[in-house]
């Protein structure tokens, strides 16, 4: 298993390192910090395992979203 930092700038998913298979979300995330966290993917076409961290800047607005509430 190999870890990377993404190079691809998408809204929707990742690129298998493999295969360039279109992932649309990771198998598993880890929290680490309020400017990391950590993804493990697995592409369900050719079962390439990596990991991606995704780093957030300083200035980043984060802890000012909220989530939307349920309507059932």
């Amino acid at each position: 298993m190999s870890t990377m930092v993404p190079n691809r700038r998408s809204s929707f998913g990742m690129r298998c390192v493999q295969c360039g298979n279109e992932l649309t979300a990771p198998e598993w995330s880890e929290y680490r910090s309020k400017q990391e966290n950590r993804h493990l993917w697995r592409c369900w076409k050719c079962d390439c395992c990596f990991e991606t961290i995704a780093k957030m800047e300083d200035n980043a607005l984060r802890d000012e979203i909220s989530p939307l509430p349920l309507v059932a």
